[in-house]
């Protein structure tokens, strides 16, 4: 924990100034964390690669988890700064939505719908304009009211007059904004804006970011050899593996370690049976009960 104190923003026209790109002034503490979710390292993947049987912990990777959600976001927010380098994406954009214009007794998932919807609209008007499409990174962020509105980064300059009045045109509101982002603060702007929080609120199944066609913040790749999905934990698996080659600790925010992943030689019948299958279910192994101890269903010649 650092010792030095934190500054306290003193009344006048600093505290009252707009925020924006340049402006990175955010509090980065949070009094609570948030709780890892119910199921988050309980399920192991394994794989048949080359002649080994590779094991490793699996994560819910949601942005709620108090344990992958913080990860999640450090490695978006880092890809999107790298992404916006490369492409060229130094002009802040944010379209917010009219009250007025929304139908009463909408959801937040049906309102980000709607907002969805009017950005579409949005870049066909901006594909006839610009005489190309619109090189983009888009977030999605709830207000207080509860209303989403979106944060973008483009690549091509746009006239502040012509995306108000298109915008309002199409259904969106009249608080429209568009500024040059200095380069060097993009990551300080993310941080303030992309936080945990702000992540968090947005319903389950939301998508949080989007791009435009061409521009991937991941790249996708295609894994090496046989995977299967068991539901029970690394270290069951582990006091039934021989010949381990390799183990991986990782340590949570608490401070304590526990096993990421191995590699073994000799894995149980059973696991090398649904390996070798064709038609191995995604979830190879059930649960009986979830009142007893994970234990896969036995059966002759599973296990050696």
């Amino acid at each position: 924990m650092c010792s030095r104190e934190l500054e306290r923003p003193r009344s006048g026209s600093a505290a009252a100034c707009f925020s924006g790109f340049n402006n990175t002034k955010h509090n980065c503490n949070s009094p609570q964390q948030r709780p890892k979710k119910k199921n988050c390292g309980k399920y192991t993947l394994i794989g048949s690669v080359n002649n080994r049987y590779p094991h490793h912990r699996l994560h819910c990777k949601s942005y709620c988890c108090g344990r992958c959600g913080p990860k999640k976001i450090r490695q978006v927010r880092k890809r999107i700064v790298q992404r916006a380098l490369q492409h060229g994406l130094q002009r802040f954009l944010t379209l917010t939505l009219d009250p007025k214009k929304i139908k009463p007794g909408l959801g937040i998932k049906a309102k980000i719908a709607f907002l969805n919807s009017t950005w579409r609209k949005q870049r066909v008007y901006l594909q006839r304009l610009l005489g190309k499409p619109l090189a983009f990174i888009s977030v999605v962020e709830l207000q207080g009211n509860g209303n989403p509105h979106l944060h973008l980064l483009v690549g091509s300059y746009i006239p502040k007059r012509w995306i108000t009045t298109s915008w309002q045109a199409l259904g969106g509101g009249w608080a429209t904004r568009i500024e040059y982002a200095d380069v060097h603060r993009i990551a300080a702007y993310l941080a303030k804006y992309f936080t945990d929080e702000s992540l968090r609120d947005l319903p389950p199944g939301t998508r949080r970011f989007s791009t435009s066609r061409g521009l991937a913040l991941f790249d996708r790749r295609k894994g090496e050899g046989t995977w299967i999905l068991v539901r029970q934990s690394i270290e069951y698996w582990r006091e039934r593996a021989s010949g381990v080659i390799r183990e991986v600790y990782e340590s949570d925010p608490a401070g304590s370690s526990s096993l990421a992943s191995f590699n073994a030689e000799r894995v149980t019948s059973f696991l090398v049976a649904r390996l070798e299958s064709i038609s191995a279910p995604k979830l190879s192994v059930e649960i009986r009960s979830r009142k007893k101890r994970f234990e896969p269903a036995k059966a002759d010649g599973q296990f050696d």
